[in-house]
């Protein structure tokens, strides 16, 4: 019987603990609700819409007009511009203002009119799959279905059924050319995101427990009275800025010639865009510890940071696809410009240009952490010598 009511008291003390410990409280409850509200907002289109289009009209007759307004009326698609260059449309693949091309050859109508066959090619941007496989699929239904409106209209015009009217069929074929990923494989899709996002949650939970170790031990207001910010911020931070550098480079020598996924850019841009990527995880994760009274609060809020932004990076669900609020939380995380440095070095082969945006705002993303880490160091600093103060 003391065994049961000693059995019965500890049940009862753990529960009393999950609803008086506001940490424990809020990663049993909070976390879950937060998380699973967030996830269903982000795939709340539930496919991807409005792929940036270009179309390029070589053609520009009536049947190519109305194949163009058959493109811009399907969801997945939405045609931002228009244009008789194949170059002109290649260059908007290359800096993303669109994600599809699709080309109208010249004498689409009179082959048509003719009976005779015709190509449509689309050409998509194979890193991401999302975007790739949706496209594909969706301009293969576009234009097969004008493609059959086609032949029903001159069927109907002769009177024609069955096997007589098979000479009649128009055939509008359709054709597609992938970009950067053209055998779709999922490992040089995935493994680069995946293997970033780990990345990223080591370097934040090794450097969010920085400070809050020494709070722990009691050591932490002699070490602010005896350092400055600088010495402070180099002394703590340069270890973990040369082991996240190392683990960088260890990590996709490992995936790129260990595993030989292809890759088609030069790797120092990698290394360039993953150095500064780290140094914003290290001055955010700074600031966190600076601001956390104790390593599980600093867990929690890391955490709270690094699990959802590989979704949220738009690396594989695009940023296009979800909703704004969701997007621009997507937007003010680290991660989504380190990958898309990622996708731009490896995967694209593009050079330095085109990660000048990723490397921009990544530095002001670790100005704001340094800064935030700087007032919660005055603030310590003004603390701790009140403290001493008071207790002289």
């Amino acid at each position: 019987m003391a065994q049961v009511n000693s059995w019965s008291a500890l049940f009862a003390k753990e529960w009393r603990t999950i609803f008086t410990n506001k940490t424990i409280r809020n990663i049993l409850f909070v976390i879950p609700v937060l998380y699973f509200s967030l996830f269903g907002f982000l795939y709340g289109t539930q496919k991807v819409m409005d792929i940036p289009t270009v179309i390029v009209d070589h053609d520009e007759t009536e049947l190519t007009r109305e194949i163009i307004r058959a493109i811009d009326h399907d969801q997945s698609f939405a045609v931002t511009a228009i244009t008789p260059s194949e170059k002109e449309a290649e260059d908007m693949i290359n800096h993303e203002k669109a994600f599809v091309e699709i080309i109208l050859p010249a004498g689409l109508t009179a082959n048509a009119k003719a009976g005779k066959d015709s190509e449509v090619l689309t050409i998509v941007d194979g890193s991401n799959l999302m975007i790739s496989n949706t496209a594909v699929r969706a301009a293969n239904s576009v234009i097969k279905s004008i493609s059959a409106g086609i032949t029903l209209k001159k069927l109907e015009a002769k009177g024609e059924w069955g096997n007589e009217g098979l000479s009649f069929f128009t055939g509008i074929d359709y054709r597609y050319r992938v970009l950067y990923n053209p055998t779709f494989s999922y490992m040089s899709f995935m493994v680069f995101g995946l293997g970033a996002a780990v990345l990223q949650q080591v370097v934040f939970l090794a450097v969010a427990l920085a400070v809050t170790k020494e709070k722990e031990e009691g050591t932490w207001g002699d070490t602010l009275r005896s350092n400055s910010f600088f010495k402070l911020v180099t002394a703590k931070l340069l270890p973990y800025l040369i082991i996240s550098t190392f683990n960088l480079v260890l990590t996709f020598t490992i995936l790129l010639k260990g595993f030989g996924i292809p890759y088609y850019g030069n790797p120092m841009h990698l290394l360039l865009v993953g150095f500064v990527f780290n140094l914003a995880i290290l001055f955010i994760g700074f600031a966190i510890s600076f601001f956390s009274p104790n390593q599980l609060q600093a867990t929690q809020v890391a955490m709270l940071i690094a699990v959802p932004s590989f979704m949220l990076s738009g690396y594989t669900w695009p940023l296009m696809s979800m909703p704004p609020v969701i997007a621009a939380i997507g937007e003010s995380m680290p991660l989504t410009y380190f990958l898309h440095g990622v996708r731009e070095v490896l995967s694209k082969g593009h050079g330095f240009t085109y990660i000048q945006h990723d490397l921009i705002v990544l530095t002001l993303m670790a100005m704001v952490g340094l800064f935030g880490s700087y007032l919660a160091y005055l603030i310590h600093v003004r603390k701790s010598y009140t403290k001493t103060l008071e207790n002289a």
